[in-house]
């Protein structure tokens, strides 16, 4: 980039891409003209960044679409016991809007963080659109943040993926894990909202693919009457429901909150 220069508008779409398996469907529908990687010094960033160079080296993501910003963001000092990093698509956000104007986040139905709703969507849009103004160093930008299937559920979205003709091998070669291990663990709450929609689809999960079975993860236990009234993941629940109804072990859950 010549920095001498004012930025002027793109026309880029950019979407936030992790090689998870959200940001992977995302791509398949939306085919922006940019997959931007932030790396962000996460916990898990090593397996990550290898399991997206898998995909490149698969031919399940185009390289010659995808962007990765090296050196540019460390949030690790920020990142929680749970591996949450407050705030975190707000500074994805802003870094993007250095390459593109519509910029895509890939959050589903059931995502509950703030900085994945309508709401986020539409104040750092009202950022972006006051923060790049007509200056002396830029031309006027006009922004579009955009979660085209914020309304839809990991299930539904599958399930539109493959009667669409998606790869279900591509979708288990994503990786969506916070054990930062090369086998996806299984337990945490990504690997087991992931096999929520795989199984839930009659993909073939290999019996090796995690490295424990997800319905046996501890913490579900007592959620019961939370996804019964639907107050857990709002209508994710239902998907819950019937994945854990379809392998047994929904009656074998501890019905207390």
């Amino acid at each position: 980039m010549d920095t001498k220069k004012k930025y002027q508008p793109t026309g880029n779409k950019v979407l936030l891409f992790s090689g998870g398996m959200d940001s992977l469907m995302m791509d398949y529908f939306i085919n922006p003209d940019i997959l931007l990687y932030i790396p962000s010094k996460s916990s898990y960033e090593e397996i990550e960044t290898k399991k997206l160079n898998d995909l490149v080296d698969s031919g399940y993501v185009d390289k010659d679409k995808l962007v990765v910003f090296e050196d540019t963001l460390n949030l690790k000092r920020f990142e929680r016991d749970d591996y949450i990093v407050p705030n975190r698509n707000a500074f994805f956000l802003l870094l993007a809007s250095m390459i593109g104007e519509t910029l895509i986040l890939g959050s589903v139905s059931g995502d509950r963080s703030n900085d994945k709703d309508e709401i986020f969507f539409s104040k750092i849009n009202d950022l972006m659109d006051y923060m790049w103004q007509a200056q002396h160093w830029t031309e006027e930008r006009k922004f579009n943040v955009i979660s085209p299937y914020k309304d839809t559920t990991k299930t539904e979205l599958v399930k539109k993926y493959l009667d669409d003709g998606g790869s279900p091998r591509a979708l288990l070669k994503s990786y969506s894990c916070y054990s930062g291990n090369d086998k996806p663990c299984g337990v945490c709450k990504p690997c087991f909202r992931k096999w929520i929609s795989l199984y839930n689809n009659d993909v073939e999960i290999p019996d090796d693919y995690y490295e424990n079975v997800p319905s046996t993860a501890n913490w579900i236990d007592g959620l019961q009457e939370k996804l019964l009234s639907g107050t857990y993941r709002g209508r994710e629940d239902g998907d819950w429901i019937k994945a854990l109804k379809k392998n047994n072990t929904w009656n074998k859950l501890n019905c207390s909150t």
